[in-house]
């Protein structure tokens, strides 16, 4: 069946392996109680007709597999089960997702008790839309946590549709991030960022710029974007599901060392890729500021005037402030790119940080003895 959009079903029946997300940017994830048995019933196929006559070019993730009666000796939650991969699959699915719905028509018959953790997990996120049907049981508590966060509850599947749709189609913007170290274990320890592993340090940072950055909007990386060690396997997956129309990328010290396997993989995903490796210069015109993005803040020249801004990593987040530029690094960040807005935020910032932000060390006076 033709379609306005890509359609990702977990499982197709024909090997061991559920469908790659590969490729699946611009998408949406339908998330909500999913039928068992009765595939007919399943509110997803009115959903698809809703975007289908909503036009939308993107990709479309449903969890509901039609392989359930099949796979369902093996629904254990052992090790390996397919219940267990089904699982992983989703949390990969709803990490990259661009905008997650839930339609809940909860009722006796479809109770939808997964789709109450996946809830508590991602209400809070950019670009999730929720809605429920007026008569659907047990909604009260979600309605509270909806109004903790000032969201909407929509109350028509094709109301949520829509708002998915139209949040993922704004006026360009620039995002600014830096050192992600996608895939590295070595970050992961030395910067002590909080995750259990790499796998959730990863798909945490897939999903915080996914649910940011649109098809529409640069992104200014300010290098050491891969693990070196795993970037021939890492790099094309990441580049084909990250959203952005075109990527600035400075080389950080990992990247310049490895230039040469960045460089073919670059060319090969068909994306607008500027390597950069030196620096990128940009202005803002509403502020007037003029930035240049380096990776290391002094291991190298910097060629800039005295009224530059000096957009920096290289640091992940130890010395936030200097007295003529910030650090990027998705550390201080909250793992997330930040907006061209909230750059010139800073930069407007800047004209007030003194002496207690830009000193090098705490004004200590050191005295002989205790005073008793």
């Amino acid at each position: 069946m033709s379609r306005s959009f890509n359609l990702i079903t977990p499982y197709d029946g024909k090997s061991a392996e559920f469908n790659s997300l590969e490729g699946a940017r611009n998408a949406i994830f339908l998330a909500g109680p999913c039928p068992r048995f009765d595939f007919g019933t399943d509110w997803r196929l009115d959903a698809f007709k809703a975007l289908e006559r909503l036009n939308f070019k993107g990709t479309v993730i449903t969890p509901t597999n039609p392989n359930y009666k099949k796979m369902e000796s093996d629904f254990s939650y052992s090790a390996d089960s397919a219940l267990a991969r089904q699982t992983a699959w989703e949390r990969e699915a709803m990490s990259l997702a661009s905008a997650i719905v839930f339609w809940i028509p909860r009722t006796s018959a479809l109770p939808g008790f997964t789709t109450n953790i996946e809830f508590g997990e991602w209400f809070r996120k950019p670009r999730v839309f929720v809605g429920w049907p007026d008569g659907a049981e047990k909604t009260r508590y979600l309605a509270c946590k909806l109004a903790e966060v000032g969201k909407t509850r929509f109350t028509t599947l094709d109301s949520v549709l829509q708002a998915a749709v139209n949040s993922l189609d704004t006026p360009p913007t620039m995002w600014f991030t830096s050192d992600t170290h996608f895939g590295q274990q070595r970050t992961l320890e030395l910067s002590r960022r909080p995750f259990p592993d790499v796998l959730s340090m990863d798909l945490e940072m897939i999903s915080n710029w996914n649910k940011r950055v649109t098809m529409n909007d640069t992104v200014v990386h300010a290098g050491d974007f891969v693990d070196p060690e795993s970037l021939e396997a890492r790099l094309p997956y990441l580049l084909s599901i990250l959203n952005f129309k075109s990527l600035i990328w400075v080389m950080g010290n990992y990247d310049r060392d490895h230039i040469d396997k960045i460089m073919p993989i670059v060319k090969s995903s068909g994306r607008d890729i500027n390597i950069r490796i030196d620096d990128y210069r940009f202005t803002s015109e509403s502020p007037k500021n003029s930035f240049v993005v380096v990776h290391e803040p002094n291991d190298f020249p910097i060629h800039a005037s005295p009224d530059d801004i000096i957009l920096f990593g290289h640091i992940h987040g130890r010395a936030f402030a200097k007295t003529n530029g910030f650090d990027l690094g998705t550390d201080y960040h909250h793992y997330a790119p930040i907006s061209l807005e909230q750059v010139n935020w800073f930069a407007n910032a800047m004209r007030y940080w003194d002496y207690n932000v830009k000193s090098p060390s705490a004004n200590v006076v050191y005295e002989s003895k205790r005073n008793k």
